[in-house]
Order: structure tokens, then sequence, then C-alpha cells
């Protein structure tokens, strides 16, 4: 058997982080590898040394982790702790996780990706662009620069460090058109469009196997826990759950207007959607879990969304978009044309499998 080794965000508590590290090492386990998210340490030096304490855990994180609960309050603390915990133990359960990447031994290949893996807002880790990977192959799948831009990498100084790495890879694909538009710059080739392993995979066998929670009607409301905390957008999402007779549920984040906070692992969250009668959600991940299950959705579309803007516009949803919550009754007017839809995700599934099947021939 051939040993892949996976380089993403494995250690964030972060369902859309951990849905796509899982679909990724599914999709690969059946044409027979075996695949596992390789740890290490990321770079945080962009943060300030004050906030890196928030990252790198130790005795100075006391004093973060102090302020935070203050801040935050006992309910979203002892929610996110437990969260921590669910998701923990997910990952061991699915054998998501192999050793440490300079101690895992040799891999027949490594890729880098899903997710915002090529992003520099936290700091330059060098493993995120393929270097000193344990493996003669390297490829990257669905790899995102997220809310960097290029000037943004220039200004940061580190164009070098991005660049050799994207060069010295077998192949490169991306999930979106700004990394697109990266990689040819700096590289001189263009990079293969590919969809985000949770759309390839699109967790079909465990939708199959969902029963309906035991919740009266209700929305799912999918949001960071420090955003959709304004008052008025509060107001606006709670007004449009009251006149159509729904209660909101916040599944795995901590919302403490929603009605039910849902503490949840990262497949049984797909349940929560598939039953919802409509999604609101700011979030990329929040946005592709209701289109693998088919749901009405409105999208609010935030700062630095490049990734989020190029998913509405791949599967023309650009009519559930709304820059401000009291839309919610026109993006809902309309039901999303899903055999439109579907017929989209089957044409990407195909090319990124294909992509991802040439790009493994050589090892």
């Amino acid at each position: 058997m051939k040993h892949i080794g996976i380089i993403t965000h494995y250690d964030v508590f972060n369902h859309g982080a951990i849905l796509q590290l899982n679909a990724l090492c599914k999709t690969l386990r059946a044409k027979g590898y075996d695949a596992k998210a390789l740890q290490f340490e990321k770079n945080y030096d962009f943060l300030g040394v004050k906030l890196k304490s928030k990252y790198n855990i130790s005795i100075k994180s006391v004093v973060f982790y102090i302020k935070y609960l203050c801040k935050k309050g006992m309910g979203k603390t002892i929610f996110n702790v437990r969260k921590m915990r669910l998701l923990n133990k997910f990952k061991q359960q699915e054998q998501l996780l192999d050793a440490y990447y300079t101690e895992c031994g040799k891999k027949d290949a490594v890729i880098i990706g899903s997710d915002e893996v090529f992003a520099l807002h936290t700091g330059p880790t060098p493993v995120f662009f393929g270097h000193a990977c344990p493996s003669d192959h390297v490829i990257s799948y669905a790899g995102c620069f997220g809310p960097t831009t290029l000037n943004d990498i220039r200004q940061l100084h580190c164009e070098a460090l991005v660049k050799s790495g994207l060069q010295s890879m077998e192949a490169v694909s991306v999930r979106d058109k700004n990394s697109f538009d990266i990689v040819t710059e700096l590289t001189g080739k263009e990079p293969t469009l590919v969809c985000d392993p949770v759309i390839l995979y699109g967790y079909r066998q465990e939708l199959a196997r969902f029963t309906p929670p035991s919740l009266p009607k209700y929305m799912v409301v999918y949001a960071y826990d420090e955003s959709l905390n304004d008052p008025e957008e509060v107001k606006q999402i709670k007004d449009y759950a009251r006149r159509n007779n729904l209660i909101i549920v916040s599944p795995g984040f901590y919302h403490s207007w929603c009605d039910k906070n849902i503490n949840v692992d990262s497949v049984n969250i797909i349940n929560y959607f598939a039953h919802a009668a409509c999604v609101v959600t700011d979030t990329f991940h929040g946005t592709v879990l209701s289109i693998i299950t088919g749901r009405e959705v409105a999208v609010k579309i935030r700062n630095n969304s490049n990734k989020l803007l190029n998913l509405i516009h791949e599967y023309h949803l650009e009519q559930q978009t709304v820059s401000s919550f009291d839309q919610l009754d026109r993006a809902f007017s309309k039901p999303i044309d899903y055999q439109s839809v579907n017929q989209e995700i089957e044409k990407r599934r195909k090319a990124s499998m294909e992509f991802l099947d040439k790009a493994l021939r050589n090892i």
C-alpha cells in the first residue's frame, strides 16, 4: 500500500477544516492509499508576540485565556472546551493523524491542502509550500491563499519562499480564482482549478444513513463565534425566523441568541444542514455544506471573502447572497435550481478526480 501524507490545518477546532481533511483521506483511501495528516508546527510571527500566546499553548497562554473567559462568558467557554474534546475524539476515531512530518519516515507522496494552506496572515510556514516534505513527490490539492494577495506576499518578503515551493511541486491545484491568479503570476504556469474535498467526496454515504434531528422546524445559522453577533443582524435573522415559525439552531458554534447551540462532530453536523428548512451563513464551508445537502441558503459576503465569492460564482448562486439580513425574504423567495447545481458539482468532481489520479500516477 502506498502511503500519502497530507499537510493541512489539522489542529484547528473548526468543523469545515476537519471535514475537508476527512473527505480527502476518505477519497484517497477509496483509491487504495493510506492517507493521514502529518503534524507540524505553524508559524505565527505575523501576529505579533502577544497574540502568538493564543496559539502556542504554554504558561504565557494563561493570561490570554483568562481574558477570553471574561470576555466570552462561561457558556461559550464550556461549549468550546467540549467542542475541542469532541473534535479531537473524531480525529482519533477516523485515524486522521500521522506522526510529526520530520519523524514519520519517507512517504510515497505528500499532498498540500486543502483549505487556506497558502495564506500568510499568521506567518510563513515553509511546509505549507512543500519545503522539507518527506517525499520525492509533492503536489497540492485545492490549495487556497485565503485573504492573502500577491501584493501581501511581496510586502511580507515571502515571494521567494512561496514561488520556490510552488515551482518544486509536481502538480499544483487550487480551489479559487485568487489563488489561481497568484500561482500563475509567480510560476508562469496555470494551476488546475479543483473543488473542495468536501464537494469532491460529497458525504453521500453518510447522508443516506442520517435520520432527522428531533427538533421542530428550524433554520441553521452557521458562523464563527465572533461573527453574526451584531444586534441589528441578529434582529433581522430572528425576525425572519419568527415570521416563518422556525427555531434557530447553531450547530458547531456558540451564539447565545440562538434557540439551540449544538455540539456535534464533523460528520454529524451535516445532518443538521440536511434537514434544515434553510441556512444562513457567512462562511465558505457553511455554503459548501448547504450545496451538498441541497439546502436553501442565504450567504453574507464579508471582507476578504475571495474564496467564498468564487464558490458562489462557480455554482451560480449569486441570487443567494445578501448585503444585509433584511434581504432574507428575497434570498429565499425563489427555490435554488439544484438540478443545475448538481450538474455543476458532477462536472467539477470529475475534473478534480482526474487531476488527483494523474498527479498520483507517478508514485
